[in-house]
């Protein structure tokens, strides 16, 4: 293992030369302390592996310090040569300017100027990639390690096993908490909370969407599922929308006496107003008919979904009651 890079990272100076030994002998800068346990990590990363590329190195590195409790984040590559810091370590900033006079954003951060520093340089044969620790000072954090792994990108998240879970219980329609509770019953190692679960179910439909947007992921949908659907635009802006699915329809046909509809108001992302409607089989049973999205709730835009809904039930049938909440 080689620990002088930090001295001849620090003038840029050839550290073989006596000449400059002093200056490039490692300073002790006195840090803030965020409740340091006074730990050298150093050796926890010492190994005689070699590597077949920085990244593998860099992953290697990454790992060992999940298992104690902090994460490394690439900080730089200078020449040649990849440099790994804590992350909440921080670059030089402030050079050149007047720290007084300058004003800061009203920003957040993790950073506290941990000064946990490894490289992963190339072997002197050049063939592959090793670590290389520095002196002490840069193997000990001036902060607590982290407590809980829940909600730490690099401690927590889905594994291709968990995914694949998360991805055939939402094709039942389990609920989140329900697929939550599973994945954490089957792989409690990975530290899932539900934001995770919510994240990748997003990234699901997107990617189910192949690049459409919301109205044409709708639309197709409504086709790959043979829903009956009716749109109406107006310069080229979906204003009207009505959907019904084909049993839904045969269950109208049958049961086409007591029809209930009723209107939410804009409680949509769209902000626009969601007409449900309803009918009644013999045994009191509910059943969704089919739903619309309207622009307002005017009596042109009531007329439109009675049309297609007339269109449904054909022109001999005729219910015997329609119930409504003044709509």
């Amino acid at each position: 293992m080689r620990n002088n890079f930090y001295m001849a990272e620090t003038t840029g100076r050839n550290s073989n030369s006596q000449e400059t030994y002093a200056i490039l002998a490692p300073t002790m800068i006195p840090l803030l302390d965020f409740g340091s346990d006074g730990i050298n990590y150093n050796p926890k990363f010492v190994t005689s592996e070699i590597f077949s590329s920085d990244d593998a190195a860099f992953e290697w590195a990454r790992n060992i310090a999940i298992s104690n409790d902090f994460k490394l984040v690439k900080s730089s590559w200078k020449r040649g040569e990849l440099y790994l810091r804590c992350n909440r370590g921080e670059r030089n900033r402030g050079k050149g300017r007047n720290l007084e006079t300058a004003e800061r954003p009203n920003t957040k951060t993790q950073a506290c100027g941990c000064k946990f520093l490894i490289k992963v340089a190339p072997c002197k044969d050049g063939e592959g990639w090793n670590i290389v620790l520095g002196p002490e000072q840069h193997g000990i954090h001036n902060h607590e390690l982290i407590t809980y792994r829940e909600g730490n990108r690099q401690m927590s998240g889905l594994s291709l096993g968990a995914k694949q879970l998360v991805r055939d219980m939402s094709s039942a329609q389990a609920r989140p908490n329900v697929i939550l509770a599973a994945v954490q019953e089957q792989f409690p190692e990975e530290n899932t909370n539900r934001r995770h679960i919510y994240n990748f179910r997003d990234r699901m439909r997107r990617n189910d969407a192949e690049g459409r947007d919301s109205i044409s992921q709708f639309l197709h949908l409504a086709k790959e599922s043979d829903y009956l659907h009716y749109i109406r635009e107006e310069a080229h802006v979906v204003t009207h929308a009505f959907m019904a699915h084909p049993t839904s329809v045969k269950l109208l046909r049958t049961y086409p006496w007591v029809i209930g509809m009723d209107s939410t108001y804009k409680t949509n992302i769209y902000k626009m107003p969601f007409l449900e409607i309803c009918g009644v089989t013999p045994c009191n049973k509910n059943f969704l008919i089919a739903y619309a999205f309207k622009k307002d709730e005017t009596a042109e835009s009531y007329g439109w979904v009675l049309d297609k809904l007339r269109l449904l039930l054909g022109n001999e049938v005729h219910p015997t009651a329609i119930v409504t909440d003044r709509e």
